[in-house]
């Protein structure tokens, strides 16, 4: 199977078309694995955030009035590295695997060996990572 950019249109790689599916599915494994790891990053964050408050109601008034807390905005910017931009990643990373679920369906959809596919310029650059590698993981 012919691989052309979507950008260029020119002919990048030529893979038969198992190859090129197997490859594909790497990708998307990867991407999934990728999204497992932020969801347990941001659950670990959220642990870490509700034992700390846990800690802290659990203080005496006295000892309260002298531990020094974060202020609101500080805990604000802490909330959006840690968990909002968290989520916009795995948006991201959802947005490229249902990307290659399409290029998927496009690939099954072709029957013969010799077609042409037309692949974005982001996949084409992750399949040659991955066929230097030798088909080894990401």
């Amino acid at each position: 199977m012919v691989i052309v950019d979507e950008l260029y249109h020119n002919v990048v790689i030529t893979l038969p078309q198992l190859k090129l599916i197997e490859f594909i599915m790497k990708l998307k494994e990867a991407k999934a694995q990728e999204i497992e790891d932020i969801k347990a990053k941001i659950s670990k964050y959220e642990e870490k955030k509700r034992a700390e408050e846990a800690w802290y109601q659990s203080l005496s008034p006295f000892r309260k009035f002298f531990t020094g807390r974060p202020l609101s905005q500080h805990q604000a910017v802490e909330y959006m590295v840690y968990v909002k931009e968290r989520f916009k990643k795995i948006d991201h990373l959802k947005a490229q695997m249902r990307e290659l679920h399409e290029v998927l369906e496009l690939i099954k959809a072709e029957n013969e060996e010799t077609s042409e596919i037309t692949l974005s310029p982001a996949i084409v650059q992750e399949i040659k990572r991955l066929k230097s590698s030798g088909g080894a993981e990401i």
